[in-house]
């Protein structure tokens, strides 16, 4: 939202006169340190800027609040994966944070980066685009933050680049006809269809389906 600033103009007569006042240093913002072990997986360290922490601030809002949704319309999360858009249902997610530091752990998929610790809670932090083939093994986004996945039997988390969004959407929104999913290149039976929204087009998972399927 931009911010206009007034102006005021002095007479063509008197200009005004200003003295020159010494800019005000601006105070430095919260750092949020994350020490990772040398044997742990590289992430961020750069601190969030305001605009993010007020950003992920308002998504865990939603995600407690859960506000109510009109009728015939979802509520979703939406994250990057690769140059692909994914989404939850927000009413599948318990909170978004900073990501903690990664241990990985010897003999497991490709696609799970390790566990981490989450308010004494040791989640595995899920990798989705190795999991859907959209990057190499040894190739990873600049992991920022952890999605926790809100369930009672499996305690998972899945990366994320940057903060996720809530977005409103109408069910005549979502296409899971024959079409679609194949131009997904997949056939999860956990991909709902693909949201088509102001040009976007942003895949739809049923989050705990995929998580009960990997246990199987």
């Amino acid at each position: 939202m931009a911010i206009g600033k007034n102006l005021k103009k002095g007479s063509k007569d008197e200009p005004s006169k200003k003295k020159d006042v010494p800019a005000k240093k601006k105070p430095l913002e919260d750092q949020t340190v994350i020490e990772t072990p040398k044997d742990e997986i590289q992430t961020s360290s750069k601190e969030e800027t305001k605009d993010t922490t007020q950003s992920l601030n308002q998504l865990n809002y939603d995600l407690d609040t859960v506000q109510q949704v009109e009728e015939n319309s979802r509520m979703l999360v939406v994250f990057p994966v690769g140059k692909e858009e994914y989404a939850f249902e927000i009413g599948q997610i318990k909170e978004v944070v900073p990501v903690p530091p990664i241990s990985p752990v010897p003999q497991t998929k490709v696609y799970i980066l390790g566990v981490a610790n989450v308010r004494g809670n040791v989640l595995a932090v899920v990798d989705l685009a190795r999991k859907f083939g959209l990057k190499k093994e040894h190739e990873t986004d600049h992991i920022k933050y952890v999605i926790v996945i809100k369930s009672e039997d499996v305690k998972v988390a899945v990366a994320s680049s940057q903060v996720p969004e809530t977005l409103m959407i109408k069910e005549s929104q979502i296409d899971s006809t024959a079409d679609v999913m194949r131009k997904t290149n997949s056939e999860q039976s956990f991909i709902n269809g693909v949201v088509k929204k102001d040009n976007r087009m942003i895949i739809l998972i049923d989050v705990l389906e995929m998580v009960n399927k990997d246990q199987e």
